[in-house]
């Protein structure tokens, strides 16, 4: 695992040139690049790029390749336009000469105009009656023997409490395969060390955003990973920014997946504060493929 100097260090990437930046994977224990760190890296390039009255309101997104942990990425931005309100960004991350990662984000001045929400539902469970992530998991493995320290880590990302905590209700059902309401969330809240620039907070906003939403589309599946092995990828991701982002206050992530078909699954997200003000939304669709092991 990394130190919170590393991991923001390698969240906030190096201008190499004009329009030109240099990432480096974290090593989160996965075979492939995080998307979150992808998405985040992009952001945080291309937002570095336009003045700074300019916030981020869009981000569209497309997985095209794995992305190798051992190699940095190079992010390309295209300043395709800067108009009076608005102004666009193209950045397309790359590895050995090849795209792996192609974005397209969007940027608006401040305006005064229509104000309403969706609210987050009451029935969420707040963040100080949910123990974190560890020790909730160490009460359900006194009654669930099949429950091992390795099945969280490989379920979920696991963070030091120096970079960021973790809070989620229903940790259960991403822990033991059911046949579960494809509904999930988790409350989360970076370390104050981060600091105060919005860049960093907005960057660190996409990170998390790739967290849980396509395992939310198999909680309906009962799928059995003795039996079936997965092959599965986030082929495509977008968020909008509503509002001011602080991710070092409780962010309550909610999460659903409407649809499953034809081995993709479409899944959205909400990001409320502990306010109840939904600040950013996401959408992603994922490749999810089982297949039956020899």
């Amino acid at each position: 695992m990394f130190t919170r100097d590393e991991f923001l260090s390698k969240m906030h990437v190096e201008e190499l040139d004009e329009l030109l930046f240099r990432g480096e994977p974290l090593d989160m224990g996965l075979p492939r690049v995080f998307g979150g760190q992808v998405l985040g890296q992009a952001l945080n390039a291309a937002v570095r790029t336009v003045e700074a009255e300019r916030k981020p309101h869009s981000l569209h997104g497309y997985f095209l390749r794995p992305g190798d942990i051992n190699r940095p990425i190079i992010y390309e931005v295209d300043p395709i336009r800067d108009g009076r309100s608005f102004a666009t960004r193209r950045v397309v991350g790359k590895q050995r000469g090849q795209a792996i990662f192609n974005a397209s984000i969007s940027f608006h001045k401040a305006e005064e105009g229509l104000d309403h929400q969706i609210d987050l539902p009451d029935s969420i469970a707040l963040p100080e009656d949910v123990l974190p992530d560890v020790e909730h998991f160490a009460e359900l493995a006194k009654t669930i023997p099949d429950l091992t320290i390795d099945k969280l880590h490989k379920s979920s990302l696991v963070f030091d409490a120096s970079i960021m905590e973790v809070r989620t209700p229903e940790l259960l059902k991403n822990l033991i395969p059911g046949k579960y309401k494809p509904q999930y969330g988790f409350w989360f809240k970076f370390n104050d060390g981060i600091g105060d620039d919005p860049i960093i907070h907005r960057t660190l906003l996409a990170f998390i955003s790739d967290k849980a939403l396509m395992s939310v589309g198999m909680m309906p599946h009962n799928i059995d990973f003795k039996k079936h092995r997965l092959i599965g990828a986030s082929l495509d991701h977008a968020m909008w920014f509503h509002s001011e982002i602080r991710v070092n206050q409780w962010i309550y992530y909610h999460i659903d997946s409407p649809r499953a078909a034809r081995a993709r699954d479409f899944g959205r997200g909400s990001f409320y504060t502990q306010s109840g003000e939904l600040i950013a939304s996401t959408a992603q669709e994922g490749l999810i493929r089982i297949v039956e092991r020899d």
